[in-house]
């Protein structure tokens, strides 16, 4: 009897799992890389489920679901997860900060009975219209490099193919060299609960064919002799176990994707469409005023590039912005004279008049001659004179100036804010360079909304310091740089930016903002036109023996961060250590060179010094990315998005009943 129960129990599942397939497949039918207006994607759903439900009511009774017949199955319902109360009208679930406006969940619920075995299944479908490189660890559209051993949570995208060996490539001392090292590792990222992320821990690649690993350094181009193939023309694996066990089982992680299907950003239209979402409320300004303001955007950019189009905002919507100017010029403290950094000349005695000597009894009252002038102490005296007169208007320029950066950093802290008392333009224009420091230590809007934006007309530079926690910089707000991008030093950041310039990011300690009701810290999204640049001064860092697993490790070298270039771009974890909580990814080829463990100089004998390579594991990797999947919930709709809609499903969840 127990036997036959758990057969029926099994069946049931079986038929339950068929209806949301069913349910499931017709969704991805909808929508599935269709392109659609990202605005209208709650409308389109709203109206999807509210036809797909009538359709089911209609169903039920006399159809294939019929329940009165067993044994049977249908789909009790798809729903939006989260609904406007009375209207029914699907809204993000995030709605009050939990996840992003471009980013819909439907829930889809469906049950099966047999000889009275009921079991009830549901199954999350979500949908977005963000780029496809925010939801990949590493990655390239074009052909990803990997010398050595790096260690990826998440997936990783190849798009045009990927090369990968076993020892890392550098230049030290101007010469080339290598390390032998290991294979890279992919694995999954783990939940909350510990367990591994489904559809975590895998390559996708637009160019199966092209995928090869081999041994040794490669230098030079093309596909290097004695590399081999991870697959041959038919997709069936080529390669043995034991290559397997060296290669850390990527060739079972490999997910073929056609190009095509990847969902790119085009960072100029993205850089273009913020600047339009900086004017204002798109329902306060109407749909057609809206698309018209799209439209002279777009146009006086191509025609007067960046400079005319912030002269544009400036004259004609000068409404939607508060013109910050620029930062006030920092006063140049006054060079002390060398003459001043010498000893001082001995002052002369003042030489005595004829009474006083004739008093001392050695005066015949014949007035005396004056003592001759001492021309060193006169230029002395000149010298400082006029050093105390530049240091006293040194000081009052200091004085204005730091009333200015006052006055500067409680505007920037107020972009966004709107009270019914308050009413202020959501978005401000600053002209560069815009340079956070000692003096201007945060950018902090009031609201991060879809409109509250910060135009910086030039360039970008943040310079913290790591070593003085008082002297660390925050940062949190929505920035459009027309020019390029530095950061140095510890930045606290919950920050989307798109620049058109280039990045530099040298010695820089990126660290994400937890906020009130977060449940992990936020990041900085830096999405560059150029070219990025990674890089650390004080290379040759020892790594905690725990590695990743080290707290203390962990919180000392991880960027909170995912980084972008429409670039190709080099990266190295060879000397210096980088580890990332976040992602990046480049439009072109991208190289990668990492070992394991601590590296330190031997610069008398001009060489580095490696730990013994075959030890070691993937937690002392020196180049480290861990997917971050709370991206889409913490920088919401200051993100890029696309004009075509991606789905994801999520597990399975058996409900009680």
């Amino acid at each position: 009897m127990r036997t036959e129960r758990s057969e029926e129990n099994v069946q049931s599942l079986h038929l339950a799992q068929k209806g949301l397939d069913e349910a499931i497949a017709a969704i991805y039918e909808r929508f599935n890389n269709r392109t659609i207006d990202p605005d209208d994607l709650g409308n389109q759903l709203t109206s999807f489920t509210k036809s797909f439900n009538e359709q089911l009511g209609d169903m039920k009774g006399g159809s294939k679901l019929d329940a009165a017949a067993p044994p049977f199955y249908q789909v009790v319902s798809v729903r939006c997860t989260k609904e406007e109360e009375g209207s029914g009208r699907c809204l993000p679930p995030g709605s009050g900060g939990a996840a992003a406006d471009y980013q819909y969940s439907l829930t889809v619920t469906a049950e099966a009975q047999v000889d009275g075995a009921l079991r009830r299944l549901q199954q999350v479908i979500v949908l977005d219209t963000y780029p496809d490189f925010l939801k990949y660890a590493f990655g390239s559209e074009g052909l990803l490099t990997v010398h050595g051993a790096p260690y990826f949570m998440g997936n990783l995208y190849a798009g045009q193919g990927l090369r990968m060996n076993d020892a890392a490539e550098f230049i030290y001392q101007s010469v080339e060299r290598t390390q032998k090292s290991q294979f890279m590792y992919l694995k999954p990222k783990l939940g909350v609960n510990g367990n591994p992320v489904d559809g975590s821990g895998r390559l996708i690649t637009g160019n199966p064919q092209n995928l090869y690993y081999g041994y040794g350094p490669t230098y030079g181009s093309g596909v290097p002799g004695g590399y081999i193939p991870f697959y041959d023309k038919s997709l069936n694996g080529t390669i043995t176990s034991a290559e397997k066990a060296v290669t850390h089982g990527l060739a079972d992680v490999i997910d073929p994707m056609p190009a095509q299907k990847f969902v790119s950003i085009d960072v100029l239209s993205s850089f273009l469409d913020k600047v339009g979402d900086s004017l204002g409320d798109r329902s306060a300004r109407g749909e057609l005023a809206y698309r018209q303001d799209r439209t002279v955007i777009q146009n006086v950019y191509a025609a007067g590039q960046a400079p005319g189009l912030v002269t544009k905002l400036r004259k004609d919507y000068a409404g939607s912005y508060e013109d910050l100017k620029s930062m006030p010029p920092l006063p140049l403290e006054p060079v002390m004279p060398d003459i001043l950094l010498q000893p001082p000349p001995q002052e002369p005695n003042p030489a005595p008049d004829a009474g006083d000597a004739a008093e001392g009894g050695t005066g015949t009252g014949i007035p005396v001659a004056e003592a001759p002038a001492d021309p060193a102490w006169d230029e002395y005296e000149a010298a400082l004179a006029e050093y105390q007169q530049m240091l006293e208007t040194y000081n009052q320029e200091m004085d204005d100036y730091n009333r200015k950066i006052d006055v500067l950093g409680g505007k920037l802290a107020t972009i966004g804010m709107r009270t019914e008392t308050v009413k202020r333009p959501s978005s401000a224009i600053i002209d560069g360079p815009l340079v956070l420091g000692p003096n201007l230590k945060s950018i902090d809007f009031a609201n991060k909304g879809r409109s509250n934006w910060l135009i910086v007309n030039g360039d970008l530079i943040l310079q913290g310091n790591k070593e003085d926690a008082a002297d660390k910089l925050r940062l949190r707000g929505n920035l459009l740089v027309t020019g390029n991008v530095e950061i140095s030093g510890q930045v606290d950041v919950d920050a989307t930016i798109l620049a058109l310039g280039r990045t530099d990011i040298r010695d820089a300690a990126i660290r994400g903002l937890k906020l009130s009701g977060d449940t992990s810290k936020r990041e900085l999204v830096l999405i560059g036109l150029g070219p990025i640049g990674l890089y650390r001064v004080d290379s040759f860092q020892r790594l905690d023996e725990q590695g990743y697993d080290s707290a203390a490790e962990r919180e000392r070298q991880v960027l909170d961060a995912f980084l972008y270039t429409d670039s190709s771009a080099s990266l190295y974890g060879v000397g210096s250590a980088f580890w990332l909580n976040g992602g990046f990814f480049s439009k072109g080829n991208l190289t990668l060179n990492a070992t394991l463990g601590s590296t330190t100089e031997n610069a008398a004998e001009g060489r580095l010094i490696f730990a013994e390579q075959s030890g070691l594991n993937e937690k002392q990797a020196r180049f480290i990315i861990e997917y971050n999947d709370q991206v889409f919930a913490h920088q919401n709709v200051a993100l890029p998005r696309v004009n075509k809609v991606r789905l994801t499903t999520g597990p399975l969840k058996l409900l009680k009943h």
